[in-house]
Order: structure tokens, then sequence, then C-alpha cells
């Protein structure tokens, strides 16, 4: 796994998990709530980027999707020259019963 690819996440007791990671000035941090569903897989929203979210199977990999998805949809802002959207905590509220992850983004 490179560098760019190490997930940090602030877990709910507050502290870091980090990998061997570098900072990456390109980071972005973004506001996950991840829930699960009906069926037994998960659903990540990035809460602060409307628009990016995803789903997996495991909680891990709802997270690594939406990872993807916030670069992928950066990188389609930038392509197009528009503004990225980011909300701050006061535009959005967490939807009941999810898990809140804090996650950097290499973007």
């Amino acid at each position: 796994m490179s560098s760019a690819e190490t997930p940090v996440l602030l877990n709910d007791s507050g502290s870091f998990t980090i990998g061997p990671t570098a900072f990456d000035p390109s980071s972005v941090r973004c506001h996950l709530a991840i829930l699960r569903e009906e069926d037994g897989s998960f659903s990540s929203i990035v809460l602060n980027l409307p628009g990016a979210g995803s789903c997996g199977d495991s909680e891990e990999e709802a997270v690594a999707n939406a990872r993807e998805a916030v670069v992928g949809l950066i990188e389609t802002y930038k392509e197009d020259g528009d503004p990225i959207p980011w909300k701050d905590t006061t535009q959005y509220s967490v939807p009941e019963g999810a898990v809140q992850k804090w996650i950097l983004v290499n973007a």
C-alpha cells in the first residue's frame, strides 16, 4: 500500500489510526456517516461533500469506496474548473443511527 492509499481515520474514541504515511498537502478531511442496510451491506455518505458516497459489503469496503468517490468527484470539479462545494458542520445533519468517521483523502 502506498502512502497515498494508507488510511488515516479518526475513530470513535477520538484518537487517530495512522498507517505508514507521510503528510500529503492535497489531503482533504471528509466526514462520513456509515449506515448498515437491511440486507447487511453498508452505505457511506460523505456529509461535507454533496454527491459523494458509496456502499460495500463491509464497513471498511464502504469507507474505501467512499474515498474513491471523493477522489473522482474532486477530479471532476477541478477538470470542469468548478469550485468544490464543501459544507461545514452547520450545513448538514448526521442520519439517525449512523456511525461517524472522519477520514483524510489524498485528492
